[in-house]
C-alpha cells in the first residue's frame, strides 16, 4: 500500500481529529523508514549520521551489551549507510571514543585492532584512526 493513497484516503474522508493526525505522523515516518533506506534518502548524508549518532547515544544510554549497542535500529542505519559513513564515523572516534569498531568493521570488512588491545578503546580507536589515515579517509 503506498502511504500517498492512504494519506489522500484519509483527507477525502473529511475525518479531522488528534488520532487521525498520529496516524498521517506515523505513515509517513513509516514512509520514510521502510520505504526509503537512509541510504537512498536525499539531503544532507552529514546531518542524517549526526541525527542517528544522537538517537543511538540517547537511546542506548549507559549499556555495557556491546551487542545491544550495534544491533540498535540507529546504529545499523548508520552501517547501512555505507563508506559514506567512514569519515564521519572515524571524526567522531578521533573527537570522542566510542564503540564505532562493530560499523566499522562491518563497512570496510577489516580489523585492524590487534588482539591484546581488544576492549581497550583508546588503543582499539588508534588502530582504526591510523587505518582512516592509511586508506584516505582522516
Amino acid at each position: 500500500m503506498k502511504i500517498d493513497f492512504a494519506t489522500q484516503y484519509v483527507y477525502s474522508s473529511g475525518i479531522e481529529s488528534p488520532t487521525v493526525s498520529s496516524l498521517l505522523d506515523n505513515l509517513e515516518e513509516m514512509e520514510r523508514h521502510y520505504f526509503k533506506p537512509i541510504s537512498r534518502q536525499r539531503g544532507n548524508k552529514v546531518f542524517k549520521f549526526y541525527q542517528l549518532a544522537y538517537r543511538w547515544r540517547a537511546e542506548i544510554g549507559l549499556s555495557s551489551s556491546i551487542t545491544q549497542m550495534a544491533m540498535h535500529p540507529a546504529y545499523q542505519e548508520i552501517i547501512g549507510m555505507g563508506k559514506e559513513a567512514l569519515p564521519l564515523i572515524l571524526f567522531e572516534l578521533e573527537r570522542n571514543p566510542d564503540h564505532w569498531f562493530w560499523a566499522l568493521t562491518a563497512i570496510t570488512g577489516e580489523d585492524p585492532v590487534k588482539p591484546e588491545d581488544r576492549g581497550r578503546i583508546k588503543k582499539m580507536a588508534e588502530a582504526w584512526l591510523n587505518w582512516g589515515r592509511e586508506h584516505g579517509y582522516r
